[in-house]
């Protein structure tokens, strides 16, 4: 009996270990998903964790956003301007603080291409909402992006017009019909 008692007590000893080790294992895990990424290709947020959601917008590769949770295979999103929150799939993002220096130097490039308007948008003369509109561009029009400052996109008109910054969640990548 006491033998039998002995093997119950180590096997419940053990089970608790595991629960402890795996419950710590998926805070670690929860806390280093948290922070700065770097899109790896043009990302569609979603509404929920799941292809099954809607899609909100469609963000280009290169821009940093900020993961405040995970669902599955599925990174939560929060927009520093306050828009609600989404969904990108894990694989087309990288934590920021892993990226190595010369993959980082190479990425803001290519966010730079033609992108369309995805309604009517300010063009404002520097990247946030405190500087001043420089004109408002109407939905469905062909811009030319040279860079991404943060959640803004810098633009320059290549007949002349004057450059500025759109929101990178009014735009989406042009694609060639």
């Amino acid at each position: 009996m006491r033998r039998h008692l002995c093997r119950k007590t180590r096997r419940l000893g053990l089970i608790i270990w595991l629960v402890i080790a795996s419950s710590a294992a998926g805070v670690a895990l929860a806390q280093a998903t948290k922070g700065s990424y770097l899109t790896t290709a043009d990302v569609e947020i979603r509404s929920g964790p799941g292809t099954k959601y809607e899609i909100v917008t469609t963000i280009p590769k290169g821009i940093k956003v900020n993961v405040v949770g995970r669902e599955g295979n599925w990174l939560k999103v929060e927009s520093k301007l306050g828009n609600k929150p989404g969904y990108i799939s894990e694989k087309y993002a990288r934590p920021l603080e892993t990226q190595p220096v010369a993959q980082l130097k190479t990425a803001t490039p290519s966010v730079a291409g033609a992108y369309r308007t995805l309604r009517d948008v300010e063009l404002r003369e520097g990247p946030g909402t405190k500087f001043k509109v420089v004109t408002l561009l109407p939905a469905g029009i062909k811009i030319n992006v040279v860079r991404a400052e943060g959640d803004w996109l810098r633009v320059e008109s290549k007949k002349g017009g004057k450059p500025g910054y759109v929101e990178v969640r009014t735009v989406e990548r042009w694609k060639d019909k």
